[in-house]
């Protein structure tokens, strides 16, 4: 049995690792394979990068095929990938979706998820297999399906889920509604989920109704549902053409409300700001008991004890009486 990375390593050419010596038989303890020539001990395996511990094919063996070896090195070279100016080693294959067919190897990495969408939903030739990486910290190549020729509904690798993809153009719907959705304003989360905010609703309107009646909610929960939402990529210029336009409106808003406020703001046509008069604060012991403007005392006044309207008892002193009654 062939494995992604045994079809690969014989499609690339690429001789050997150096420390593995010529085997004549056996399983690849991580990929399951049988068809290889090289392969070393499981135990002198320097895996130090690999974290599939818990997924290899082969569990009872203890030969690592050289194709698996070669390819999740990380000194082995990506094709397309080289080194950046001033780095030592280039692209790491467990950061790329690598796919395959009788027309030859490609990668992707995650900004050419177009590219990728592409590929899938295209005719494929011979057999065929995709491995599709999301974290980039997950070796994915040694456990990806092989599809064999012309098969109807092919399977692919999406980080660690098997997913069936869809037969026809008519299938890809999901992914070509979820892309409308995050171009005019839902975001991921909220296709992911169902739950959307008043933003979205805003700018999406009835499309949102639409596609959870006849996409969104019946697919939500599979593999497929996850996938198309990761390929799913809106489009940029529109986005940034209704941003602007959002923008030119809140602008035009604030001079419109700037207008109106100056010289009485009815240099618009709007109705003129009429100032807003300040009221005196009552005083907090009652009323103030001055003059009114008729010249009157307030009604709550009343006379004082020194007023001259009330009458003033004669001032009595103190007199001495005698002692003896007379």
């Amino acid at each position: 049995m062939l494995s992604a990375t045994q079809i690969l390593h014989r499609h690339m050419s690429t001789p050997g690792p150096s420390e593995c010596t010529p085997a004549t038989g056996g399983t690849c303890w991580v990929c399951g394979g049988t068809e290889f020539t090289h392969a070393m001990p499981r135990d002198a395996w320097n895996g130090a990068s690999f974290t599939g511990q818990n997924r290899v094919r082969a569990p009872h063996s203890s030969l690592v095929c050289a194709p698996c070896v070669w390819f999740t090195s990380r000194l082995s070279p990506v094709p397309g990938r080289p080194p950046k100016e001033g780095k030592q080693f280039g692209g790491n294959y467990r950061n790329y979706s690598h796919v395959f067919d009788e027309r030859g190897y490609q990668n992707f990495s995650k900004g050419e998820k177009p590219a990728l969408l592409a590929w899938l939903r295209g005719p494929k030739r011979g057999p065929w297999f995709a491995a599709i990486a999301d974290s980039g910290q997950k070796h994915v190549l040694p456990w990806t399906p092989i599809n064999p020729t012309d098969t109807r509904r092919g399977i692919v690798l999406f980080e660690e889920a098997i997913v069936t993809l869809p037969v026809g153009d008519a299938g890809w719907t999901l992914v070509d509604r979820s892309a409308a959705l995050l171009t005019e304003g839902a975001t991921k989360e909220e296709i992911a989920t169902g739950h959307y905010g008043a933003r979205a609703w805003q700018l999406c309107g009835e499309a949102l109704v639409s596609f959870e009646d006849e996409r969104g909610r019946p697919k939500r929960g599979s593999t497929w549902f996850e996938l198309a939402l990761w390929l799913a990529q809106r489009d940029e210029e529109q986005v940034q053409a209704r941003l602007q336009e959002e923008r030119n409106g809140k602008a035009q808003r604030r001079a419109a409300r700037a207008l109106r406020q100056v010289d009485g703001g009815a240099a618009d046509g709007g109705p003129a700001r009429v100032p807003r008069r300040r009221r005196k604060p009552s005083p907090a012991l009652g009323p103030d008991h001055g003059q009114d403007a008729g010249g009157g005392t307030d009604d709550g006044e009343r006379a004082g004890v020194d007023d001259g309207a009330a009458a003033v008892a004669p001032t009595r002193r103190p007199v001495q009486r005698s002692l003896f009654g007379d």
